[in-house]
């Protein structure tokens, strides 16, 4: 873990030019189990790549594999129809397509992109109507926290779906 810590949360705020991705990432491995999980695996994962006489690929690869594994199912035990489930449906959707780039499911990475991007469409349905509610209650108070932690996932989703796209029209070249 502490090389997810250390290293790889800092990439997410590289990534995504926004020093605000590796507190979100950072935070969300100690509230939420799923993304603890899939910190172990991303931390394994790229520690093998990196530094190979460490991490042996095999061991790494089973490792990463067994806690990608209890990440997908403390998610799915979390998913409750809720905003919050959704959003961290999205964000491990983010999380989870970096294991299948470090593990090179390519394919894998497109169906979590496209899974994420139908998530947050079905966000983006629920906070118009919100917004429509407190407009018309005369509050707004809570919208305003949905409507950044929205946009943030919006933007993420955008560009990794931009930089897949991207990677996909490399590779058939």
């Amino acid at each position: 873990m502490e090389y997810f810590q250390v290293v790889c949360a800092g990439e997410f705020s590289l990534f995504f030019e926004l020093p605000a991705w590796e507190n979100i990432i950072l935070q969300g491995t100690l509230i939420e189990p799923a993304l603890h999980h899939a910190a172990l695996a991303i931390g394994a994962l790229a520690s093998s790549r990196y530094y190979p006489n460490i991490w042996q690929t095999p061991p790494a690869i089973g490792f990463s594999i067994r806690h990608y594994s209890m990440a997908i199912q403390d998610l799915h035990r979390r998913l409750d129809g809720s905003s919050q489930s959704l959003e961290l449906a999205v964000l491990t959707s983010i999380v989870f397509s970096y294991i299948e780039f470090l593990l090179g499911l390519d394919s894998q990475v497109d169906m979590h992109m496209q899974a994420g991007c139908a998530i947050l469409e079905n966000l983006y349905t629920r906070h118009n109507r919100t917004l429509a509610v407190s407009t018309q209650a005369g509050s707004n108070c809570q919208v305003g926290s949905l409507s950044t932690r929205y946009d943030l996932l919006a933007s993420a989703m955008f560009q990794l779906t931009a930089q897949v796209n991207l990677l996909c029209g490399i590779s058939v070249e």
